[in-house]
């Protein structure tokens, strides 16, 4: 796939950006959308990480879209669920369903928060190679846990390159043409696809250790310099965001 999030990461006008710069503006500005009282604050995230996803990194509007639909879609489920199950007040009631204030009030806060945090992640995943993520992170936190993270992150791309050639070859030989062949077919590549992928990690970690692995994976990459006028831009914007945060009142 040309547009998978790996080579938007790679391919993007913001990858020459220092990434600790990035999960620096992520980090504040997810705390502080979440923290909110305050719709504007989550819904500023919202538009100025959108605007550095299309504008800036130039990522096409359809694949941030296409990642953004599914979160905005278990948005409003939310909205509406609370909008009949949470507080007393009622405002109006269709049919059986009473519709309640308090709910309301709760499910449009959330929806602006999902919406703000959701797009601070997408801007974060989108214009940062997840290798230049481990590597900073590495510093911070628990190498086990990064090492950890950095096996299942290979191995997923492993699973679903497995899974992809088993369920063409089966296409190929018609084991989906109805739905008694499907289920057949269906449970016969998740056992073999469990088989398989074993059989894999276990070849990768042989060939890791033939080559001297001793528990410890080097993460080797050349960081981008980090400019002085950035991080002073990103700053000022989340001593801003937060200012907003502190002192607008509730809107709803």
């Amino acid at each position: 796939m040309k547009y998978n999030l790996d080579y938007i990461a790679h391919n993007n006008k913001l990858r020459i950006v220092n990434p600790k710069l990035k999960i620096l503006y992520t980090f504040l500005t997810l705390i502080i959308s979440l923290f909110s009282k305050n719709i504007f604050v989550p819904f500023i995230a919202f538009l100025v990480s959108s605007y550095l996803i299309i504008f800036r990194a130039r990522v096409p509007v359809k694949i941030y879209l296409y990642l953004l639909l599914p979160a905005i879609a278990f948005a409003l489920f939310n909205l509406i669920f609370m909008s009949f199950w949470y507080g007393k007040i009622v405002i109006f009631k269709i049919f059986f369903i009473t519709f309640k204030l308090e709910g309301l009030k709760q499910g449009i806060l959330i929806f602006f928060r999902i919406l703000g945090g959701v797009s601070t992640m997408l801007f974060l995943a989108l214009t940062t190679p997840i290798i230049e993520l481990f590597y900073v992170l590495r510093r911070y936190l628990p190498k086990e846990f990064i090492d950890i993270a950095l096996m299942m992150y290979k191995f997923i791309f492993d699973l679903l390159d497995t899974f992809l050639t088993m369920k063409n070859a089966q296409e190929t030989r018609l084991g989906y043409k109805d739905v008694k062949t499907s289920y057949k077919s269906l449970g016969m590549l998740m056992s073999n696809l469990f088989i398989r992928t074993y059989e894999k990690s276990e070849k990768v970690y042989i060939s890791m250790a033939s080559r001297g692995y001793d528990g410890d994976i080097r993460i080797l990459t050349e960081l981008p310099n980090l400019k002085l006028k950035n991080l002073f831009i990103v700053l000022l914007f989340e001593f801003l965001l937060a200012l907003l945060a502190l002192t607008l009142p509730p809107l709803l």
